[in-house]
């Protein structure tokens, strides 16, 4: 009986987290930078959504969907390399989805 509430409750959590970019209006943390950057060759990062930053390694600079950036391009105080494993929590505001936090 405990094993099976312990798989319920597992379920349950696992099931919770956002598995994809938030709506207008709203905010998901904890979200992989895979939903915004991939890695299309060894040197190029595409970016897949039109991105923001508000965030305080980087404010003010943004990306439009389909801009390849090289792995040494700075975003505030990190590479995009760095970028591209972080994670981060943002909002989406029906244009850019702007990065708040991450880490």
């Amino acid at each position: 009986m405990r094993l099976l509430k312990a798989l319920l409750c597992m379920l349950v959590l696992v099931a919770c987290k956002p598995t994809t970019l938030p709506t207008i209006g709203r905010t998901h943390g904890d979200l992989p930078m895979k939903y915004l950057l991939h890695k299309q060759s060894s040197d190029c990062f595409r970016v897949l959504e039109n991105v923001y930053f508000d965030a305080p390694f980087a404010t003010g600079m943004s990306f439009t969907a389909g801009d390849c950036l090289s792995n040494d391009t700075k975003i505030g105080q990190k590479t995009v390399e760095q970028l591209a494993m972080m994670h981060v929590t943002l909002t989406y505001d029906g244009e850019f989805y702007i990065i708040k936090h991450g880490y």
